[in-house]
């Protein structure tokens, strides 16, 4: 037999021939592996198993820094509200009229400058309340939406009672007033007594403001049943002369009742009517003022005085705009720069 020596110890290699003895010790011995191998193996796997625990920490470390290298920090905006980008909701405390009466309401600056609905409700008195600057930029949109119903008799020829309910009323005051200038000037109305044009539509405008306040709906009874209708208050007797005047040939229009309450026909109505009181007055316009509320016998009594008075006052303050209040001073400086544009004749005349 032969024996490989190793350092440690001798391991067997068979061969035939071994000895009783010898071969008791080879088939006892277990087979070791050098010690030197073991080594060498142990300290491989200790290499090995260290460099990939450092590659694998290296590779984790470099991950996260080349994460944290590309990560896009996302930067914190305020959340966008789109309608207070476009809608103003600052809350404005104004009047509303309703009934009759000035009822307290509180809208938005939105609403002021847009709301159509909103205008509706609102008269001159209420616009008043409403802030200087807002009250401007709500008033330009309402001109500028109602143009077309401004200086224009074909529309007005066309527009039923039901229409100018829909027309907010600073506007209405507006159209209204120009209806009469341009009844007035149709009819020739003071002109047989060399009267200014200006002076007769500036005086039948106060009349109608004093009837109804531009109320074209507007209805006053009496205690024996008789009413005064629409916007100039035609009374039950004009009505009835009215009816008489066209029999006879004196006027063209044979007036219904529903015609009193359109804007249209009932400031034709109050020209021409104001133009028979000023023949029974014989030019007078003060006179024809006083007829038009007491009639020609009783125009001189005390109604008749404070009736021309009370005509005179708005006459004065507000159809001739002399410290009016701040929303009818500027619907009228509007009004007066579109009516020099369309109607030139109309501001000489003044």
């Amino acid at each position: 037999m032969q024996i490989t020596q190793c350092p440690d110890r001798f391991l067997p290699v068979g061969s035939t021939g071994m000895g009783q003895g010898q071969l008791a010790i080879a088939q006892t011995a277990a087979v070791v592996v050098p010690r030197s191998q073991t080594c060498t193996s142990g300290a491989r796997s200790l290499v090995i198993s260290v460099v990939i625990a450092c590659a694998a920490a290296a590779a984790g470390g470099g991950y996260l820094w080349f994460q944290r290298w590309i990560e896009i920090v996302t930067p914190v905006v305020p959340s966008l509200n789109v309608y207070a980008t476009f809608v103003d909701a600052t809350p404005v405390p104004i009047t509303v009229y309703a009934g009759g009466e000035q009822a307290p309401w509180r809208t938005t600056v939105h609403a002021i400058r847009t709301d159509i609905v909103l205008w509706r409700r609102m008269h001159l008195a209420n616009w008043n309340t409403v802030p200087d600057e807002l009250r401007v930029a709500g008033l330009d949109a309402m001109l500028a939406r109602y143009r077309s119903v401004l200086t224009n008799p074909r529309a007005w020829d066309g527009m039923t009672t039901r229409d100018w309910d829909m027309v907010p009323q600073p506007v209405r005051t507006v159209a209204y007033r120009q209806m009469v200038a341009y009844w007035t000037g149709f009819d020739d109305v003071g002109r047989r007594h060399r009267l200014p044009p200006g002076l007769v539509s500036d005086t039948v405008a106060a009349i109608v403001m004093s009837e109804s306040w531009f109320d074209h709906r507007a209805i006053h009874r009496e205690r024996s049943g008789a009413a005064d209708i629409g916007l100039a208050q035609a009374s039950g007797f004009a009505r009835a002369r009215m009816k008489e005047l066209y029999e006879l040939g004196v006027v063209d229009v044979d007036f219904s009742t529903d015609d009193y309450f359109n804007p249209w026909s009932a400031t034709r109505f109050a020209s021409f009517w104001f133009g028979l009181l000023l023949d029974e007055a014989a030019g007078n316009v003060d006179l024809a003022v006083r007829a038009y509320n007491r009639g020609i016998a009783h125009a001189h009594d005390d109604r008749g005085s404070a009736y021309l008075a009370a005509v005179n006052r708005r006459l004065h303050r507000f159809i001739r705009n002399n410290d009016a209040p701040a929303a009818w001073t500027y619907i009228w400086r509007q009004a007066r720069t579109i009516e020099h544009a369309q109607w030139p004749w109309l501001v000489s005349d003044r």
